[in-house]
């Protein structure tokens, strides 16, 4: 060995770990604190959420927004290719020496330990912080029979008041009059009036990606997904007009530092119906209401009855549409697993109820509609 390759031999721990991979598995290691102590005390989940969450949320949003499509849909898509060259690679360091193939491996599992550090940081410890609807001063209470029949009325007038300025194709659920593009400004411009009135909602402007993968997607019963490594609101354009549209508005709640399901699907409703377009508060209205409405039918099939009585026949036709579209989906493996894996992802994310939590919004809803100011 010459005196320059002797010079440039990586001596100790640097002959199979880089540096740069050592600076990564220190970061990871503070975000394992981080993940403890967040879990011990909601005043730190909150500090870290205000501080370096936010600013990974919204570099993150922003570093993916010039692009139109999903970056996330992107990377699925060339996962293969990904994990074929991963395999090549160590294959080749191997094939040159020991003390190659622990750098290389060492490195790939410092990467990968970023996803985990990410995570941790951006919206990981924000699980254990103050609660969206406490921030804006909203009891969750328990609710009775009554309260839900009086909240699913109040959801009723709200969607049956701007039934002038929904168009239905004939046959069809209700159709949104424009663009997604223009749906993405009009859910922006709903947001940033709701975000100067409530505390807890980040000030951001961003859109949502639609998936091209959307008709297979829906076999999942997924509507819209954020995915946290790319900053990104992703949507499912599959569903009918008024579904995607709330779906929409909920993913983009997430992107804004909304975590827990429930407040997301609550976020979203004040959002749409805060909106000034008409098919916005339509939306927002009608797919709550169908959340409360079947919170009533297991508390009183009595008042449901009466309910399903006041149901103007353009909303019973848009519902029974829906009902009608989702049935080719209902029933298959793809849902089984991803419910599954949804489930335990948000049980283990101090929200116990797991999928069940989607539906806890109408508790919030109930307080929102019937309590407040």
């Amino acid at each position: 060995m010459n005196k320059e390759n002797r010079k440039t031999e990586k001596k100790g721990i640097f002959r199979y770990v880089p540096l740069w991979a050592l600076v990564l598995f220190g970061v990871a290691f503070l975000a394992v604190l981080t993940d403890i102590f967040s879990r011990k005390s909601i005043a730190f989940a909150d500090f870290v959420s205000d501080t370096a969450g936010k600013f990974i949320r919204t570099v993150f949003s922003y570093a993916t927004y010039i692009f139109p499509f999903s970056v996330a849909e992107l990377l699925l898509w060339f996962s293969p290719v990904i994990l074929g060259t991963v395999i090549y690679l160590a294959v080749k360091c191997a094939e040159r020496s020991w003390h190659s193939f622990c750098r290389f491996a060492s490195g790939f599992l410092a990467l990968a330990t970023c996803v985990y550090s990410l995570f941790t940081f951006s919206i990981g410890a924000t699980y254990y912080g103050t609660k969206v609807a406490e921030k804006m001063g909203i009891e969750r209470r328990d609710v009775s029979a009554q309260e839900l029949y009086d909240t699913a009325l109040l959801l009723l007038e709200g969607a049956a008041a701007e039934l002038d300025d929904v168009l239905y194709p004939e046959g069809t659920y209700s159709a949104m009059p424009y663009t997604y593009d223009e749906m993405n400004e009009k859910l922006n411009a709903a947001f940033a009036k709701v975000s100067e009135k409530y505390d807890g909602i980040d000030k951001l402007y961003s859109r949502t990606k639609p998936v091209i993968l959307s008709p297979y997607w829906t076999y999942t019963h997924i509507s819209g997904l954020y995915t946290f490594f790319t900053g990104e609101a992703n949507v499912n354009t599959n569903y009918p007009d008024f579904i995607m549209v709330s779906s929409a508005a909920h993913e983009m709640a997430h992107q804004r530092g909304v975590v827990s399901e429930d407040e997301a699907n609550f976020i979203a409703f004040v959002v749409c119906t805060a909106s000034d377009d008409p098919f916005l508060r339509y939306a927002g209205y009608l797919d709550v209401y169908q959340n409360v409405a079947s919170s009533l039918a297991s508390a009183s099939s009595e008042l449901y009855a009466e309910l399903a009585k006041r149901v103007p026949k353009e909303i019973s036709g848009d519902l029974h549409a829906y009902a009608v579209f989702f049935e080719k989906y209902r029933e298959n493996v793809a849902a089984d697993v991803a419910g599954s894996v949804n489930n335990a992802y948000i049980e283990s994310h101090n929200q116990p109820a797991g999928i069940k939590s989607y539906g806890m919004v109408v508790d919030l809803v109930v307080s929102y509609m019937l309590y407040e100011d």
